[in-house]
């Protein structure tokens, strides 16, 4: 049995990376309420890998699920991302089919080019509530000095390696960890403003199908932990350019 790449306190977590090229990244026409601020003064490219699963749920298909991850990063303001066939084919050259580590995933990244990586991972997988708990990563190859920065990071989080290791250059720049369930009420409410600018399709479900599918729930929990991934991030680079930080940023 392989040995889990990354470890946790009290979960695990899942890495995704994307190669830039050019040509071949992917795009998104932007569309009213489907957006995602952004978080960088300049476009920038960022990669994802196949997700690590720790569910315990055979039918995740990590694959997929980055799949779903990439597409949704693709609303993200000024960013390209970058076809994971591609991040396949640099691991498939590694001898290996995932991310195994921090430093690995700064390696692939740096290979692929990519100003970025992200790391997704699925600690809880419920297919009939449906049920998703996740964590997503972002580490950058060129990252300003670790103590420029360190005092923005949540130690409250799960963490995939010791909180020690925080100011360690293999730490992530941010992070963020969540569970849906869309039996809360409160869930429902933000699945339905997600899905009401999606909802292209008539079918006699509308935006309900986001909390009967799937594979549509997760695009949601993608989407909700991307939105505040990057709003954590406009923080930290604000303060890294001497501003103040806010909440929600221009």
């Amino acid at each position: 049995m392989p040995v889990l790449p990354f470890r946790f306190q009290r979960t695990s977590a899942s890495f995704a990376g994307l190669l830039v090229a050019a040509g071949c990244s992917q795009t998104k026409v932007e569309r009213n309420d489907t957006h995602i601020t952004r978080a960088f003064v300049s476009p920038v490219t960022i990669a994802v890998a196949p997700v690590l699963n720790f569910s315990g749920e055979f039918s995740l298909d990590p694959i997929a699920a980055a799949d779903l991850l990439a597409s949704e990063l693709t609303y993200v303001e000024g960013v390209t991302v970058v076809p994971l066939n591609r991040v396949m084919a640099v691991l498939a050259g590694q001898g290996r089919t995932q991310v195994d580590s921090p430093a690995h995933a700064l390696a692939v990244c740096e290979a692929l080019g990519a100003d970025a990586i992200l790391v997704g991972g699925i600690m809880e997988y419920d297919a009939y509530t449906p049920t998703v708990g996740l964590i997503l990563q972002m580490y950058e190859p060129n990252r300003p000095p670790p103590a420029a920065f360190d005092s923005l990071v949540d130690r409250r989080l799960a963490l995939p390696f010791e909180a020690s290791r925080m100011a360690d250059p293999f730490s992530p720049t941010s992070q963020v960890q969540l569970v849906q369930n869309a039996a809360h009420e409160k869930v429902q409410k933000a699945v339905k403003k997600f899905a009401d600018p999606r909802d292209e399709d008539e079918t006699h479900l509308g935006w309900r199908q986001y909390l009967k599918v799937q594979s549509l729930f997760l695009r949601f929990c993608w989407n909700d932990a991307l939105a505040r991934l990057m709003k954590q991030e406009r923080s930290r680079r604000l303060l890294l350019a001497g501003g103040a930080r806010t909440e929600d940023p221009a």
